[in-house]
């Protein structure tokens, strides 16, 4: 059966050499390209980096680059050519981006130039620089990866078979070093099929060679013999293998892979490369409400690509404190473990609620503004991180369902935030906004405090911010006004237990009033120094009566909807979840 096979890709090899000697095209654009493998392909996805071709025909058949239709083609002048001959465009070229079938796009012997000698010196992927003439000569000249002797590199070189030999490797040596007891090729394949003694052979005696420590997430092959080596056994010495990591592992350097020579000496020509598995650093980044400081071995680092044995101590971000269940510890630590899994479950930290955070008292972090396309002004109140509640007639005109949330703006902190939903109270004057973000909290962006506290919900002292009286400007900084809450029927003989009454305190020589700007507002009590919210303002003042110091109704903020209360107190910031746990 092998036979056969490689009697079709042979024939195939000569009809594509025939087509292109015909007429220089390398695919029929009426029948398309025929794979090696008996499927076809359009001829615009060949010998374009590429392998679309289950086998990589259409580049070059599996791991020969030798065997690639792309050989002779030529390439427009805003393209460059591929080392096995494919075309891609010019601005990728080098952009660290792989794009060619071989990666030779970003081979360091094309991107790296030598300052004063671009020409005469070319680079290993190392990054040193040797004379070009030490490339592809059969020995090993790059100092620390060989990568002057890759067979990706070499095998397409010129070497004149009359005046030359090419090494198994792709290195090409005079003829005259053929089967001179030397070893020219680094690979011996000048040597092997003389017929006489080498010096200094390859030894075959078990104990002898480099050892493949057994590492699970090795996957290891003879670059030359091109078969997989099993970890935990030996190689032969002038062994040159090719090292990858398996299993979602990877190289420290991002490299995807690593070479390595087997030298007489028993000895690798450097150590064996370790195969790691980064901790998800997201889980450290995505968090509002949370900071972390990285270290390794007792230096710190970025808390980016965080290899094993690193340690993340994580504390709450500025306007969030510990949740109880961890106690009044300040922050708390969490290890990259071997296997690229944390050691415990990150927690969020909570917001801090009800507390002024600046001396200024006009400054309640809780309290924003709600406009609409109208230029209706309302106030609001943050009741979790990402929702504000208001009165239902500031986002809704008469009987008609809520404005779409697109004629809906917050205002928090001076700066506009949009709202992605918004929930109706049914028939009781109260709305929830949700924001179209989790808000960044700080000291001026506090939720309000919630209770079930019937001591604090009855309190009749309570407080309200809203709009200044003297300006229709977007302000960060609200009027404060005390209010008196009165018993229900100052407001009406009719008003059940849903609602409030309440009216602006005297203040000798200050009349206080409410004013239309002020519905929807949170109206807050205070108790050992954190906030409340006990209800929200509902004033519809009349015709031509934008302001009063007469008694107003509020909603009572425990008697809103309980769907309403589920989802403000199931409003937190979201776990990340980490895949790897």
């Amino acid at each position: 059966m092998w036979k056969v096979k490689f009697f079709l890709i042979i024939l195939l090899c000569f009809v594509n050499c025939i087509r292109a000697d015909d007429d220089g095209e390398i695919c029929d654009h009426d029948q398309g390209f025929n794979c090696t493998d008996g499927s076809t392909i359009d001829c615009l996805d060949v010998c374009n980096g590429i392998k679309d071709c289950k086998d990589g025909s259409d580049e070059f058949l599996w791991n020969d680059i030798t065997e690639s239709p792309c050989r002779n083609q030529e390439c427009p002048n805003d393209h460059v050519k591929c080392n096995y001959g494919a075309c891609i465009p010019i601005e990728y070229h080098c952009d660290n981006y792989f794009n060619c079938a071989d990666k030779s796009d970003e081979w360091k012997y094309y991107c790296n130039k030598h300052k004063e000698n671009p020409e005469e010196f070319k680079s290993c992927e190392s990054g040193d620089f040797i004379p070009k003439n030490e490339f592809c000569n059969g020995k090993i000249d790059c100092p620390r990866d060989g990568s002057d002797e890759w067979p990706n590199l070499c095998k397409l070189l010129p070497c004149p078979s009359n005046t030359h030999f090419r090494c198994k490797s792709g290195g090409c040596i005079p003829l005259t070093k053929k089967c001179n007891n030397i070893k020219d090729c680094h690979d011996n394949s000048d040597e092997k099929t003389c017929g006489n003694v080498i010096k200094n052979p390859v030894s075959t005696t078990p104990n002898q060679g480099c050892l493949v420590r057994r590492d699970r997430n090795y996957y290891i092959k003879n670059e030359l013999e091109n078969y997989n080596i099993i970890p935990g056994g030996r190689v032969p010495v002038n062994t040159r293998i090719i090292i990858k990591c398996s299993n979602n592992f990877f190289f420290p350097e991002n490299n995807t892979e690593q070479r390595r020579i087997c030298e007489r000496n028993g000895r690798w020509d450097s150590p064996l490369p370790q195969c790691i598995k980064y901790c998800d650093a997201r889980i450290l980044n995505n968090s509002k409400s949370t900071t972390a400081q990285c270290s390794l071995r007792g230096s710190k680092v970025d808390c980016n690509k965080i290899v094993p044995r690193t340690v993340a101590k994580v504390s709450c971000a500025d306007g969030y404190k510990m949740p109880e269940e961890l106690g009044d510890s300040a922050s708390y630590e969490m290890t990259c473990e071997r296997d690229g899994k944390w050691s415990k479950r990150k927690d969020n930290c909570e917001p801090i609620c009800g507390r002024y955070a600046s001396d200024n008292a006009s400054v309640a972090p809780w309290h924003v503004g709600v406009k609409t396309y109208l230029n209706q002004r309302c106030g609001g109140t943050i009741v979790s991180p990402s929702i504000v509640i208001t009165a239902l007639h500031c986002v809704q005109f008469e009987d008609d369902t809520a404005l779409s949330v697109d004629k809906v703006v917050v205002i928090i902190d001076g700066n506009s935030v949009n709202v992605s939903d918004i929930f109706g109270g049914g028939d009781i004057d109260v709305a929830l906004l949700k924001l179209s973000e989790i808000l960044t909290l700080s000291k001026s962006i506090r939720p309000i405090c919630i209770t079930e506290s019937v001591y604090i919900a009855s309190s009749t002292k309570a407080f309200l911010h809203g709009w200044p009286k003297d300006t229709k400007k977007i302000t960060e900084v609200f009027h404060k006004t005390e209010l008196d809450v009165l018993p229900r029927r100052n407001c009406s003989a009719k008003l059940n237990g849903r609602y409030i009454c309440v009216r602006p305190a005297y203040k000798l020589h200050r009349n206080e009033t409410l004013c239309e700007g002020d519905s929807g507002s949170g109206i807050t009590a205070e108790s050992d120094g954190v906030n409340y919210i006990i209800g929200i303002l509902s004033f519809k003042p009349a015709r031509n009566d934008d302001c009063t110091n007469e008694p107003i109704v509020a909603v009572r903020f425990n008697q809103i909807p309980e769907l309403q209360k589920t989802m403000i107190s199931s409003d937190k910031e979201p776990l990340y979840e980490m895949e790897n746990m």
